[in-house]
């Protein structure tokens, strides 16, 4: 029997919104298309990102980047173009950036497992900016979960705010956020800080919502829990910041040899749900 909230839940309803929207050929009924080149906005090309995603440790390009409510096609759509040239990159107010990495994998220092993948890693004059993009995935609630070699003897890199997050997500029940990946990437993050010439690193959340957010109270929720997060690790050395993509496009708006692009975006993105 299918479960009611499966088919009417936000998370369906934001699946048949944006497979609706979708301007390239039709998705099947699971919101699939046939190949990652037909999942891509106008401007944007397969040469530009795949050998990042075929060397990541996700497996993004063989299956899940075919769905039309990929958060690994949503942050190649919005930065693979700038790998030929990013001297029109700007995020968070800095720009200067090189070429963008897909699907980053930033070791934390467990000996075992697979290294967290960032799905985009960008550096400015030793300035780290890594992305980690949602569109979906937090309109479903879920529980904390860490592997026993998640023990604080282990991280001797690891801060107290970002521990005390990690013990207290174990008991909070079910999140929208995913409070423990992003604590896997800050562990890797404080030791790519600790352990290289980096001079600042920020992790930054970059989450997708519809465009009648504010009358949802799963998005409102989701923002709280951020908010929180953000007081909690505020004297990080691992700066932590979040945005959503709709404040990211504004941005890259004010500038013309962008505003194609984004128009590009919104077109396949912005929808109500």
């Amino acid at each position: 029997m299918t479960n009611r909230k499966e088919t009417s839940g936000p998370s369906a309803v934001a699946k048949r919104a944006l497979k609706q929207r979708f301007p390239g050929p039709t998705p099947n009924s699971q919101g699939y298309v046939r190949w990652p080149d037909e999942n891509l906005v106008r401007g944007v090309t397969l040469d530009q990102f795949e050998a990042d995603l075929r060397s990541g440790a996700g497996d993004e390009l063989r299956i899940k980047f075919c769905a039309v409510h990929s958060s690994a096609a949503l942050a190649v759509n919005s930065f693979a173009r700038f790998k030929a040239d990013a001297s029109t990159l700007h995020i968070l107010g800095r720009s200067g950036f090189s070429a963008p990495t897909f699907e980053r994998q930033c070791p934390t220092e467990l000996r075992r497992g697979t290294p967290p993948n960032l799905d985009v890693w960008l550096e400015a004059k030793g300035d780290v900016v890594a992305i980690e993009s949602k569109l979906l995935e937090y309109l479903t609630p879920k529980k904390a979960k860490y592997s026993k070699a998640y023990q604080r003897k282990s991280f001797q890199h690891a801060e107290d705010c970002w521990w005390d997050v990690l013990e207290n997500s174990k008991t909070a029940g079910k999140r929208n956020l995913d409070v423990a990946q992003l604590v896997k990437h800050y562990l890797g993050l404080i030791r790519h800080f600790e352990e290289s010439e980096a001079t600042s690193v920020t992790l930054l959340y970059l989450y997708w919502e519809p465009t009648n957010a504010g009358d949802l109270d799963v998005c409102r929720q989701h923002r709280r829990e951020l908010a929180e997060l953000a007081i909690q690790v505020e004297s990080s050395n691992v700066g932590f910041k979040s945005m959503n993509y709709s404040q990211l496009w504004d941005e890259w708006d004010q500038i013309t040899e962008l505003r194609e692009h984004v128009a590009n975006l919104r077109e396949r993105y912005e929808v109500d749900i």
